[in-house]
């Protein structure tokens, strides 16, 4: 591979990159910066700019592991997100998941009647889908606490609540901005028989 190569001439300088898929060139034009793949030119505004000097950047991992934006790794058109979260008596903080979350380790601070909450439904895409796992103890889940007395869960409404097994994987998908549809298999594999939300108590 060449090295990097930095250039200048009247109204640009640069540093001009060699890849697989041509030269990318990085630098600076009239007070302006710009990206150059191929000789197509982007050139980035002041918020772009200040975007990219913000917290949520892309940060570069070792060759061939691909990159994380947002704490989501993507790498040979795969994206992944693995988080934890740990139910709670309320279902907030911790207990809250978000729409962003995509494989969701669940612990349980107090004992199964610990609660986590699902993201708010209208703020959250149709389709969204949120996998997980449940180790030692159980917990209840229950919809956005917002959403208590308008989304379904398993197409049951109204401060309702559906308890988790221990040694469960789980599956939650937003099939409407007002119903998720929740299944569930043992640490076998087995599907678990349809959990039917039961009220709150």
């Amino acid at each position: 591979m060449k090295k990097p190569k930095f250039g200048k001439n009247k109204i640009q300088s640069f540093i001009e990159f060699y890849t697989t898929f041509g030269t990318l060139r990085l630098g600076s034009e009239a007070n302006k910066i710009f990206i150059e793949v191929n000789e197509v030119k982007i050139f980035l505004t002041d918020a772009d700019v200040n975007q990219l000097l913000e917290a949520d950047l892309i940060s570069e991992k070792s060759v061939a592991a691909g990159i994380t934006l947002d704490g989501v790794q993507l790498k040979d058109g795969k994206v992944g997100k693995t988080v934890a979260h740990e139910a709670t008596s309320d279902g907030l903080t911790t207990g809250q998941l978000t729409g962003a979350d995509q494989f969701v380790t669940i612990t349980v601070a107090t004992d199964a009647n610990d609660i986590i909450s699902l993201p708010k439904g209208a703020d959250t895409p149709i389709g969204t889908k949120i996998r997980g796992m449940i180790a030692a103890t159980g917990c209840e889940l229950r919809v956005h606490p917002d959403d208590a007395t308008a989304v379904k869960l398993n197409n049951i409404t109204t401060n309702v609540e559906a308890a988790i097994p221990s040694d469960t994987s789980i599956m939650v998908e937003l099939i409407s901005a007002t119903e998720w549809i929740l299944t569930a298999t043992t640490n076998l594999g087995a599907v678990v028989t349809a959990i039917v939300p039961d009220a709150v108590v």
